[in-house]
This record gives structure tokens, C-alpha cells and sequence, in this order.
């Protein structure tokens, strides 16, 4: 009876053991831009070619914290797998209106509306910042809690 008893709690503990993948862990920071933090930014990890990561995403609050969510399905929000990353931040200021009135009719009439340049949102930092390839920036994420802080340069 011992012996079944000892074998039950090490199924036990075995199953409740497995993961639907890796072990990921919280990661958080502050990003700042020439020393000011940053609101609204995404905040982007990705694992290096051959890693055993996955991809990480998160935004800046007012103060410039972010925290990483996992991207995998089955866990999102618990951060990230312990590794080696690559990092993106993207940054962009509000567009003006769209002030162009395309009625996308499908006469094929020539719409004037339909020749404007409407302009989406600009970039607020650097265009390396926003690929991970170009960044410049890594990121080491190791078991249990991590605080990786980014300091972006305008120049």
C-alpha cells in the first residue's frame, strides 16, 4: 500500500509539473528616451536565432514601465522564457485628422479625394530602434524576477 501510495504522488507530481511549454518569467523595466520616459511604447523581445525563447510583447505606462507578456497562447501574460534577446521599441505620435474624404465609389470615376496624401503616425524614435536586428539592443532574461531598463538616445 506504501509503495502505490509513494507511485500515485509521484504521477502526481510529475503532471502537475508539465508545462505547456517553457517556464517563463516576470520581466518588467522602464524605458526612457535621453533620460525621460516614455508613454505608450511597445516593447518587443525577440529570442535570438537558435534560442529557446519566444516572443515577448509590452507596453509603457505613463511613467515608462512595461511588462512583458509571453506570446504563446496557452500563456499570455506571464512574461518571458529565460534567454537571450533581441529588442524593439516602437514609438509613434498621433497623426493629424485624416482629413480626405475618399467615397471609394466603384464607378471608376476619378476621385479627387482619393489622390490625397493622407498621412498615418510618425515615429518618435530612431527608425533602428523599431527591428530588433538593428536595435542595438539585448536583453538577458533569467529565472525568477528581471528588471531591464532601456535609456534610447534622440541622436
Amino acid at each position: 500500500m506504501v509503495k502505490q501510495i509513494a507511485l500515485l504522488f509521484v504521477v502526481v507530481a510529475a503532471l502537475s509539473g508539465c508545462t505547456s511549454g517553457l517556464d517563463v518569467n516576470t520581466v518588467s523595466g522602464k524605458v526612457t528616451l535621453d533620460g525621460t520616459p516614455i508613454s505608450g511604447a511597445t516593447v518587443t523581445f525577440q529570442p535570438v536565432e537558435g534560442g529557446t525563447g519566444m516572443p515577448a510583447m509590452g507596453t509603457t505606462d505613463a511613467n515608462g514601465v512595461y511588462t512583458l507578456t509571453d506570446m504563446r497562447d496557452k500563456d499570455v501574460g506571464r512574461g518571458a522564457a529565460a534567454g537571450e534577446y533581441r529588442v524593439a521599441v516602437m514609438w509613434y505620435k498621433p497623426s493629424a485628422n485624416d482629413t480626405s474624404n475618399a467615397t471609394g465609389s466603384e464607378s471608376g470615376a476619378d476621385d479627387k479625394a482619393a489622390h490625397q496624401t493622407v498621412s498615418g503616425p510618425s515615429a518618435a524614435l530612431p527608425p533602428k530602434y523599431m527591428d530588433a536586428t538593428k536595435s542595438g539592443l539585448t536583453a538577458t532574461v533569467k529565472s525568477g524576477s528581471n528588471d531591464i531598463n532601456f535609456d534610447l538616445q534622440s541622436k
